[in-house]
């Protein structure tokens, strides 16, 4: 069903319209199938009526809601998630949710609401997410508001300003939390045990300005809390009073510090705490800024005897306003003996002491990333004994400039398996590089590497190098299951032969046009490919490898809504899966085939035609009449060198030469003629030869027999005849019919010789030699006129 007939369908059976003025608030609401509707920031002022059961999921925040009454939801008996944060609601009545029975998730957060009541709540007994923050109530009601909802796991409540007051009866009722967020900044009483009562919380958010009462709370916590973040809070003045005690069951495993400031006494006063928690597993400060030096001088391994216990410790964006004066923390080494994960990132780190390194002799994970180590203050940190038992270096966006250098210095670490030294300036890769020998796990992402070289070690298992400036691929590595090469030059996958056990290839967004079935058949052991947003070109054999292949989601990961043609242009940002070419682009070759044979058939049509129709003589004709145009319409008269051109059949040779020319040569005055065996000139072009001798003759003679019309030369001089001296309407030709010719004999192309022989007198050479004499008596006097 389409998206605009879903929400007419939904919005028909959900809204219906009452009241006046309803259809334009529900008529912004903006619903799916299943019964979501959408109205965020949409200026209404209240709660669209007609909602229905049909609707699970209504999301109407950030708008000008001010009252929610007890009918504007009371048909939404299968509403499974409300969302009403952001708006203005100052008034909830008593049974407004009543029938939300199926309610799991409710946001009241960020209205104007200056109190809460325990009847809201009493039906929302599957209620698990329960927001109220940022209300304008100080305290959260006179009675229980949560005894009613024993499934809720998280629940967010105060406000910035005007909460003040933990009361021992607010959270009763409730068993077990996931997540409890107690925004309290101006928190002035607690009262005492008003946490006990939760038997079990995993996450406690504390948001208080001032460390006042945070002993008080923490007594309250310690057998029933797992995780305890404290957020936007000034340590500064904080100072640990001895408390009593009876709790020797504490079920704290990590501390989080979350936009704390602190200084060098007050974290000794912290850290007492730690006395108190048996078990601590992890330490995190997360944007906190550290007001001190780093003198811990009075801690020791005696007086904080838990310490020494935590595993984890996680420094992020920690500000240091005395950076330069900071001590090496060489105090505090004992205490890090069974540390082995520390995360120190984005901190201005850039040294680790030799001999804090050495002492940290149980870490295995350490991560330095967004820092300032450099190869220099990293061979200082990585100095011999140093971190023995690391497995996991991380030293991403630091000043590293040389992979030579890098893999020398940490040569050290014997146990080092995992390398992560991406978005550092590497530019250029050596030839051959030294690197632990346990090395599995290498990260050269974002470190404009160009090329790749043999630099890279032959033991690894996986090896990413995306988002660089590579164009191939041609390195051999045995070992490799996993390679990730995304966001490069590459146009072709890699040859299979040089990764023979690779299970998993990330390739996308390179310039690949291509690959085939082969290819992929290739790597035997490969079972996740993903390839999507290259370029690629939908030839008929790419879309009939990949719309062929029923099963090729299950290796491609990505398909098909990342593969995208980019060529042709007709298909350009189509699906891949989706596109269809026409017959003609996906049979090319049987097209141009097809077009070869029709095009040597017209051919062959053509020269049937023209041998059929003379069409060669046409050809030759054009010819000679542009040769002839190029030339002056006739000669001058003293450029006229023979009295006749004579054009005859080689047949009738004897005939010409040794009657017409004794007669014609040896009179008295004589006649000069032009014959082609005696006065052509060598090495002309014969045609040319033929139009010089027409032109410069006064007259021409032909000798008309069956063998003229068959020769071949004989035609081009009658063809330029009939170009150049019939179309000029003279009587330069004298026609001598040397025997008896069928009309039928002479071509039909030759029109006007035809009209010519049928219109004009020629000359008949007489059998009987009592006439030859008035017949050359007539030749003479046609060649003089």
């Amino acid at each position: 069903m389409p998206p605009a007939l879903w929400t007419v369908w939904v919005l028909g059976s959900v809204i219906s319209f009452p009241k006046e003025g309803a259809s334009d608030q529900a008529s912004s609401l903006s619903c799916d199938p299943t019964g979501v509707c959408d109205g965020r920031s949409r200026s209404l002022n209240s709660i669209p009526s007609g909602l229905t059961g049909a609707v699970k999921s209504l999301d109407l925040s950030s708008n000008e809601i001010t009252y929610v009454s007890n009918s504007d939801l009371r048909r939404c008996v299968n509403l499974r998630t409300l969302r009403l944060g952001a708006n203005e609601i100052h008034t909830v009545e008593e049974d407004a949710f009543f029938s939300l029975r199926s309610l799991e998730y409710l946001d009241l957060s960020y209205n104007r609401l200056s109190y809460f009541s325990s009847s809201w709540f009493r039906s929302l007994s599957a209620l698990k997410f329960l927001n109220l923050l940022g209300n304008l109530y100080k305290t959260l009601g006179e009675r229980s508001l949560f005894s009613h909802l024993p499934n809720l796991q998280i629940l967010k409540v105060g406000n910035s300003n005007s909460f003040t007051e933990i009361q021992e009866k607010d959270f009763a009722g409730l068993t077990l939390l996931e997540k409890l967020e107690i925004n309290a900044p101006n928190l002035q009483t607690y009262a005492p045990k008003s946490l006990k009562s939760i038997q079990n919380i995993s996450h406690l958010i504390l948001h208080l300005k001032q460390p006042v009462l945070l002993l008080e709370i923490f007594v309250d916590i310690l057998s029933s809390l797992e995780h305890l973040e404290l957020r936007d809070t000034n340590l500064n003045t904080f100072h640990f009073s001895e408390v009593s005690i009876n709790e020797t069951n504490t079920s704290i495993k990590k501390f989080t510090f979350r936009n704390v400031q602190i200084t060098d006494e007050s974290f000794t006063e912290v850290v007492k705490l730690f006395n108190y928690v048996s078990g601590v597993l992890e330490v995190e400060f997360d944007d906190c800024t550290h007001d001190g030096v780093g003198d811990f001088g009075t801690l020791t391994l005696e007086t904080i005897k838990y310490l020494g216990d935590v595993e984890t410790l996680t420094i992020r964006k920690l500000h240091i306003p005395q950076f330069f004066l900071y001590h090496d923390l060489s105090n505090i080494y004992s205490l890090t003996g069974k540390v082995k994960r520390i995360t120190i990132e984005n901190s201005k780190v850039f040294l680790v002491p030799c001999l804090l390194s050495q002492h940290l002799k149980s870490l295995e994970y350490l991560d330095l990333s967004e820092n300032l180590m450099s190869e220099e203050t990293l061979k200082n940190s990585a100095c011999e004994h140093a971190w023995p038992f690391l497995k996991t270096l991380v030293l991403r966006q630091n000043r590293l400039k040389s992979l030579e250098k890098t893999g020398e210095i940490l040569l050290t670490l014997k146990n080092l398996t995992n390398l992560d030294i991406s978005k550092n300036n590497f530019h250029s890769m050596p030839e051959t590089c030294q690197w632990p020998g346990k090395m599995k796990y290498l990260n050269l992402s974002s470190t404009r590497i160009q090329s790749l070289t043999r630099c890279i070690p032959q033991t690894l298992e996986i090896l990413d190098i995306s988002n660089n400036n590579l164009d191939s691929f041609s390195l051999i590595l045995p070992k490799l299951n996993e390679l990730y090469i995304s966001r490069n030059k590459l146009k072709t996958l890699p040859d299979a032969s040089l990764l023979p056990v690779l299970l998993v290839m990330r390739i996308s967004r390179n310039t690949i046009n291509t690959f085939s079935k082969e290819q992929l058949d290739s790597f035997k052991k490969l079972k996740t490919l993903e390839a999507g947003g290259n370029s690629f070109v939908c030839s008929c054999d790419f879309l009939s490898f990949t719309q062929g292949q029923q099963d090729l989601a299950q290796v491609l990961i990505d398909w098909p809504e990342e593969y995208l043609c980019d060529s042709p242009s007709p298909v350009r940002g189509q699906r891949v899966r989706d596109t269809r070419l026409s017959p003609s682009e996906c049979h090319r070759a049987a097209v141009v085939s097809a077009v070869c044979c029709a095009l040597f058939l017209s051919l062959l049509l053509v020269g049937v035609l023209c041998h059929r129709f003379h069409g060669l003589w046409y050809m030759k004709m054009m010819w000679a009449w542009l040769q002839a145009k190029r030339k002056p319409r006739k000669a001058p008269r003293r450029d006229i060198c023979y009295d006749a051109f004579v054009s005859y059949s080689e047949q009738d040779s004897y005939w010409v030469e040794n009657l017409m020319v004794q007669e014609l040569e040896h009179f008295r005055p004589p006649f000069k003629l032009c014959l082609h065996k005696r006065d052509f000139i060598p090495g002309k072009w014969i045609i040319d030869n033929i139009i010089d001798s027409i032109e410069k003759s006064h007259k021409t003679i032909f000798v008309l027999s069956e063998n003229f019309v068959k020769s071949e030369w004989c035609k081009y001089e009658l063809d330029f005849s009939h170009f150049r001296l019939f179309d000029e309407n003279d009587d330069a030709a004298i026609l001598i019919l040397l025997e008896p010719i069928e009309k039928k004999a002479i071509p039909h192309r030759f029109c006007k010789l035809r009209k010519i022989m049928n219109t004009k007198t020629y000359l008949e050479w007489p059998a009987d030699e009592m006439q030859q004499e008035g017949f050359w008596l007539n030749l003479r006097a046609a060649i003089k006129s």
